[in-house]
């Protein structure tokens, strides 16, 4: 496990000071298994783009899910 401290201990210091970055919607989106192809519409702003994908369910963890409980009993 990685242990990432601010360089200056006690100190408020920015993302970028510490060599940190957000997560991209484009890399949210990966995570949470949307097709390669898929884009938000031009006029959904940064902001509501990360709402929705905060929002939003991943298909690489639902899909078996719902099949588990669907499945007919062996």
């Amino acid at each position: 496990m990685v242990n990432v401290q601010p360089k200056n201990k006690g100190k408020t210091s920015s993302l970028k000071e510490q060599c940190l970055r957000y997560f991209t919607p484009r890399e949210v989106a990966n995570l949470h298994s949307f097709p390669k192809d898929f884009q938000f519409p031009k006029h959904i702003s940064l902001r509501q783009r990360y709402a929705m994908l905060g929002n939003s369910l991943s298909v690489a963890v639902v899909a078996p899910l719902l099949q588990y409980m669907f499945a007919e009993p062996s």
